[in-house]
């Protein structure tokens, strides 16, 4: 998958499309033609909610704690790139299986 970007040995950046006020909280699949993992939010964007909806959403996902994923880019845009610290040794087919399960 082309979301997914290996930085160092347990450091993994994702490029997320954020769609806010949506009447449902999902994550969908991602097109061939789009490299961004789109996630579907219900929070607006105001005040940092979306943002925080967005972090708790790929914590819960990814099983890690709050300080081991942050925004890294494009925290008051659409398309933004999380950093995600993993305590253990992990493949990007865990992830994947853990992101949409």
């Amino acid at each position: 998958m082309d979301f997914i970007k290996i930085k160092s040995n347990n450091l993994y950046l994702l490029r997320i499309r954020v769609k806010t006020n949506s009447k449902k909280r999902e994550i969908l699949r991602c097109s061939e033609t789009d490299s961004n993992l789109t996630i579907l939010l219900r929070s607006k964007p105001v005040q940092n909610k979306a943002n925080r909806e967005l972090l708790n959403l790929i914590k819960k996902k990814l099983k890690v704690s709050s300080d081991q994923v942050q925004i890294s880019a494009g925290l008051k845009k659409a398309d933004k790139i999380l950093q995600v610290n993993f305590s253990e040794n992990i493949i990007e087919s865990e992830i994947i299986k853990r992101i949409f399960n």
